[in-house]
């Protein structure tokens, strides 16, 4: 039986796996061989960033007492419950995530190449 401890560790882990991949993003240097290797280990920390976060949402579906946010932050308690309790409702909220992170990534390669404004 995994706990609420095992959930919040995976979604730190998320958190850290995806901004670390954020952070070498901007490291990289321009025109220098080992770029490629640099984008790839990029694509794979977010890849896992994802896939750690779905672990996590399947930890959150097996909980009992869903409620992983302190009392305070009750109506966390109730949005979480409500997007991700069910399969469907979670399915889309994730993918709706990813589509708009996609999205402002490639505005963002866009705007960055001068194609875009």
């Amino acid at each position: 039986m995994k706990t609420k401890r095992d959930f919040w560790r995976l979604i730190g882990l998320s958190y850290l796996l995806i901004f670390s991949g954020i952070i070498l993003l901007y490291i990289i240097e321009e025109n220098t061989p080992f770029e490629i290797y640099l984008l790839i280990g990029v694509i794979i920390l977010e890849v896992s960033g994802l896939i750690t976060i779905v672990k996590a949402l399947k930890i959150f579906r097996s909980l009992e007492d869903k409620s992983v946010y302190p009392k305070q932050f009750d109506f966390l308690n109730r949005i979480a419950v409500k997007l991700h309790s069910d399969r469907k409702k979670s399915n889309i909220v994730v993918g709706t995530a990813i589509i708009f992170g996609v999205l402002i990534g490639i505005l963002g390669a866009l705007y960055k190449e001068g194609l875009l404004l």
